[in-house]
């Protein structure tokens, strides 16, 4: 069954609050990640003297970790600039000593070509709701045992107009083409890091904080600092529901987690599809907003604030919530999302604009009825 995949933008408020046309916006994300699936026993983490001859583990970024479920650290620095990289553009980031990655981290530069900047239309295996005209979105919101008055909202297809489909569409292909590592606009030019030959594989004890001195030679040089309370956010580690038993989706699921030191904010999502006609979504969030589901890649701080004080998000040392009885008990199956937004550090002028920015995610599947012995209704399934 196919997966929906949730649109991740990187610095999309950023890259719309500057009007001049030469600014170049540098970008350090860290991430902690962890994936999780209720009823499968954690693998043990992989010993790369056990792998076959010529098999590179390093090649393989992050594999030992999804399989074992372990926690693993993500960090992606990106540095895009309004024009077409010369052919002998080079950039490279030194970092400090704490983060164990060496004296240098070369960028790799990416040039993007003409049809990948304005693709349009619905390909194969692209979201084309149009071919499923019952496709139906039931949304639900806020922590409680049981559904609250005025919900869910249900959204139809048939029911939305012409220029609401066409935006649906418009987001589902962003999503497409955001999901990969680079930044697609016409005549702009990404450089990034981790690359082939620097995976980029974080040790848990490494340290983000120090400072990080951008070289270029095509779109100018910065020094941006870590501060010492803007580090990698501590895992998730949730404590319920138990992930070694099946979830009991008639009840009402509680969530509960250990505290998240330093995080500002917090969110919480699930999404599950019944049958091929109806998606389902909760959130966290105590009321609606249009347009908040899934991971939204990372937030500036005072973004996160705002939404903390609009009870879109919960408050960063909140330890629980739960999702209300019932929503996804005839779900085929689900998928649970939280993220954890940490503090940050930025310059308000400089060339290249630059970022550091925290986040933790966990997402974990929760099962259904098409996902025998994975939090299924049944052991069968239907």
């Amino acid at each position: 069954m196919k997966r929906l995949v949730f649109v991740i933008v990187l610095l999309a408020a950023a890259l719309s609050a500057y009007a001049a046309q030469d600014q170049a916006y540098f970008a350090i994300l860290a991430e902690t990640k962890a994936t999780k699936m209720v009823g499968m026993p954690a693998m043990p983490q992989i010993d790369p003297s056990n792998l076959p001859p010529g098999v590179d583990l390093a090649k393989m970024r992050g594999i030992s970790a999804m399989l074992s479920g372990a926690p693993q650290r993500i960090l992606n620095i990106r540095l895009w600039s309004p024009s077409i990289a010369p052919a002998d553009a080079f950039a490279y980031v030194t970092p400090p000593a704490g983060l164990k990655q060496g004296n240098r981290l070369d960028l790799d530069i990416y040039r993007p070509k003409a049809e990948e900047s304005g693709a349009s239309g619905v390909g194969p295996g692209e979201f084309n709701p149009d071919a499923n005209p019952q496709f139906t979105i039931k949304i639900y919101w806020g922590s409680s045992e049981t559904v609250k008055p005025g919900q869910p909202k249900i959204i139809k297809w048939t029911g939305l107009t012409a220029e609401q489909k066409e935006a649906m569409k418009k987001q589902a292909r962003e999503a497409r083409s955001s999901a990969g590592s680079y930044f697609y606009k016409p005549n702009w030019t990404t450089a990034y890091w981790p690359t082939e030959k620097q995976p980029g594989e974080i040790d848990k004890d490494a340290s983000l904080v120090g400072s990080y001195a951008l070289t270029t030679n095509y779109t100018g040089n910065v020094t941006i600092d870590a501060p010492r309370n803007v580090n990698f956010l501590a895992p998730i580690d949730m404590s319920s529901p138990k992930l070694d038993k099946k979830i009991d989706f008639t009840s009402f699921i509680p969530f509960k987690w250990t505290q998240i030191p330093n995080a500002l904010g917090l969110y919480a999502s699930i999404m599950g599809m019944e049958g091929k006609n109806t998606l389902i979504l909760w959130s966290s969030s105590e009321v609606f907003k249009d347009g908040l589901m899934g991971d939204m890649g990372f937030l500036q701080m005072a973004e996160v604030r705002e939404f903390v004080t609009q009870t879109v998000f919960m408050a960063g040392d909140r330890t629980s919530v739960t999702v209300p009885a019932g929503i996804f008990q005839n779900a085929d199956f689900t998928m649970f999302n939280m993220v954890g937004y940490g503090p940050g550090a930025a310059l308000d002028k400089a060339q290249p604009l630059p970022r550091i920015q925290t986040k933790t995610n966990l997402h974990i599947m929760l099962g259904g009825k098409k996902m025998p012995g994975v939090g299924g209704a049944d052991d069968q399934g239907e």
